[in-house]
C-alpha cells in the first residue's frame, strides 16, 4: 500500500513538473515579466485548475473552446512516467534531486529549441550549474576533470561550428537560402559544454556518437519522405541531450 502511495505521489508530482516547464518554455522566449498563465489560442488568463493541461480532460478546455495542444501534454506525461522510472533506479535522495533537476533542465532546452531554434542563456546558466554538481556526484571524479570535459564538449562544438560556416561559404552560400538562416548556432555550442560537465570524460566520447548516429538516421528519414525539401534545418539541440540522456541513464 505505502508503494502504491508512493508511485502515485511521483506520478502527481511528475505532472506538475511538466505543468513547470510548459509554462516556463511559454514564457522564458518571450522575455516578458512571468505573470499568470496564458491560454495559447486566445492568451485569456487560465484559471488555476487548468494550469495543468491534464486536467482539461477533466474540467474541459479554456472558455475559447480551443481544443489542447498536443506539447503540454506530452511533457506532462513523460515526467509523469519518468519520476517513478527515476526513483526505482537510483538509491539516494540527492542523486534523485540532481537527476530530476538536470532532467528539468535539458527539457526545457528540448521544448524551446524544437518551438523557437532558441538556446536560451537563461536556461543554460542554471543548466551549467546542475550538469556540474550532477558530473561531481555521479562520475566520482575531482572538479578539475569535470571541468576540463565540460571544456572538451565545448571544444568540440566550437570546431563543427566553424565547419559548418566553412561548408556554408563553400557550398550553400549560392543556393539561394536566406542570409540569417542558422543551421547551427553559438547555443549548441554551449549545450556541448554542458554535456560534457555532465557525462564526464569518459562518457563524453559515448554521447557526441549516439547524438550524431541519431541526426544521420533522422535526416535519412526526413530525405526518403516523398515530402522532403532540399535544406531542410534539423534542430541539433534536442539530438545531443537526446544522446546524453541515452549514455547517463542507459548505457
Amino acid at each position: 500500500m505505502l508503494s502504491l502511495v508512493k508511485q502515485l505521489f511521483l506520478i502527481s508530482l511528475g505532472i506538475t513538473i511538466g505543468g513547470l516547464v510548459n509554462y516556463l518554455a511559454d514564457q522564458l522566449p518571450s522575455r516578458k515579466n512571468f505573470s499568470y498563465p496564458l491560454c495559447r489560442h486566445c492568451c485569456k488568463t487560465i484559471s488555476p485548475i487548468r494550469w495543468i493541461s491534464l486536467m482539461n480532460f477533466v474540467v474541459g478546455n479554456c472558455e475559447c473552446d480551443n481544443k489542447i495542444s498536443l506539447r503540454p501534454v506530452l511533457v506532462e506525461l513523460f515526467f509523469g512516467v519518468c519520476l517513478p522510472l527515476i526513483d526505482e533506479s537510483i538509491s539516494t535522495n540527492t542523486h534523485f534531486v540532481v537527476s530530476l533537476l538536470l532532467l528539468v533542465c535539458f527539457s526545457l532546452i528540448i521544448v524551446i529549441d524544437i518551438e523557437h531554434k532558441l538556446i536560451l542563456n537563461s536556461v543554460i546558466v542554471p543548466t551549467a550549474c546542475v550538469a556540474l554538481l550532477y558530473g561531481m556526484q555521479t562520475n566520482n571524479q575531482n572538479l578539475f576533470i569535470i571541468l576540463a570535459s565540460g571544456i572538451a564538449g565545448y571544444l568540440i562544438m566550437l570546431m563543427i561550428f566553424f565547419g559548418g560556416k566553412l561548408y556554408w561559404k563553400l557550398f550553400l552560400k549560392h543556393k539561394g537560402l536566406p542570409d540569417d538562416l542558422v543551421v547551427f548556432g553559438m547555443g549548441d555550442v554551449r549545450l556541448g559544454g554542458l554535456i560534457g560537465l555532465a557525462t564526464g570524460w569518459s562518457e563524453l566520447p559515448q554521447t557526441m556518437v549516439v547524438s550524431f548516429i541519431g541526426i544521420g538516421i533522422v535526416a535519412i528519414a526526413i530525405k526518403s519522405n516523398s515530402s522532403y525539401k532540399p535544406f531542410t534545418m534539423l534542430p541539433v539541440g534536442p539530438f545531443l541531450i537526446v544522446g546524453a540522456l541515452i549514455v547517463l541513464f542507459f548505457i
